[in-house]
């Protein structure tokens, strides 16, 4: 959800506590919110198809490079969302109970991955400063190198999630109208941020749990707008040890450089050490602001109950 339906809304309290009439659009007829349900899947299947198509066949390791271009799905997608409930006039004001709580358990088990997430490129920027310290001596003919050359290892310990994570997400209800249009969308919402999360935990942990658990959650993604890039890669994930490429490029040239001490060598892992830290980087800045943003909104949503308890105020 953007800020858009968050000033929607606060337009409307803002009319209410000021006895205004509140006017509304026409109401959108059932072919025109099940229009409005497909303009908002195919919108957004325009941008994995494209993925999908950039991703080599056939590889045995998947690129950090295409996994960040993954991970800008979930605001591109809370975009599509946001013109989503515009289009069939369902702002927060009007969410029923349902679809305030269902959006209320995504988007904080969405706040857990992405915060696991933050935590498995901390420990990543912290093993590429300690390889780039052995590179700098290895450069400088030290004899303590080769003390400091290790491979990056994968994020320690066990992935697993809070107790209460994804709780109720395939509760079973009866929804009818707008309520089915906004819960089939948070559905969507679900798989999307759900996949791209698990595959960048499982990359990351080298393991493929995290991405194997969080499918289950949500009953799989065959029928999801991911299931294209579920089926390229899931045979990767599965039953095997998932890692970036970048990460095994910088991995070989640790043990090339090890064995021969060649300037060249280190030079090119130098070079590779480099491309990985900007693309972390980039990548974490990217967690943080969707962090950031989903807190945001949040926090507007739950402000909009408070607005709709307080008392009329007073005309004297």
């Amino acid at each position: 959800m953007v800020l858009l339906i968050g000033k929607l809304a606060r337009h409307y309290f803002k009319l209410e506590n000021r006895q205004h009439p509140i006017t509304h659009p026409p109401q959108p007829e059932p072919g025109e919110l099940q229009s409005s349900l497909l303009d908002f899947k195919s919108h957004v299947s325009k941008s994995i198809v494209q993925l999908a198509s950039d991703l080599k066949i056939g590889s045995q390791t998947l690129s950090l490079t295409w996994l960040q271009r993954c991970l800008g799905l979930l605001p591109f997608i809370n975009k599509a969302f946001s013109k989503l409930v515009v289009d069939i006039d369902y702002p927060m004001s009007k969410w029923e109970v349902g679809s305030s709580e269902g959006y209320l358990r995504y988007t904080l088990s969405l706040l857990e991955l992405l915060n696991s997430i933050s935590s498995c490129l901390s420990h990543l920027g912290q093993t590429r400063l300690s390889l780039a310290h052995g590179l700098t001596l290895a450069m400088e003919n030290s004899a303590l190198a080769r003390k400091h050359l290790k491979a990056i290892q994968f994020q320690s310990g066990c992935f697993s999630f809070s107790t209460n994570f994804g709780k109720d997400l395939d509760e079973t209800r009866v929804f009818s109208g707008k309520e089915w249009i906004f819960h089939e969308a948070v559905k969507e919402m679900s798989c999307v941020g759900f996949w791209v999360c698990g595959v960048l935990l499982s990359c990351f942990y080298g393991d493929g749990k995290p991405y194997m658990e969080l499918r289950k959650i949500v009953g799989g993604f065959d029928g999801s707008l991911v299931a294209t890039l579920d089926f390229k890669i899931s045979g990767q994930l599965m039953g095997k040890m998932p890692i970036f490429s970048e990460i095994k490029e910088v991995n070989d040239a640790v043990t090339v450089l090890v064995v021969s001490s060649d300037h060249d060598t280190a030079k090119d892992l130098q070079t590779k050490l480099h491309v990985l830290e900007k693309l972390s980087d980039d990548i974490s800045k990217e967690v943080d602001n969707l962090f950031a943003s989903i807190m945001t909104h949040r926090s507007e949503l739950i402000d909009g109950f408070r607005l709709q308890k307080q008392p009329p105020k007073s005309i004297v």
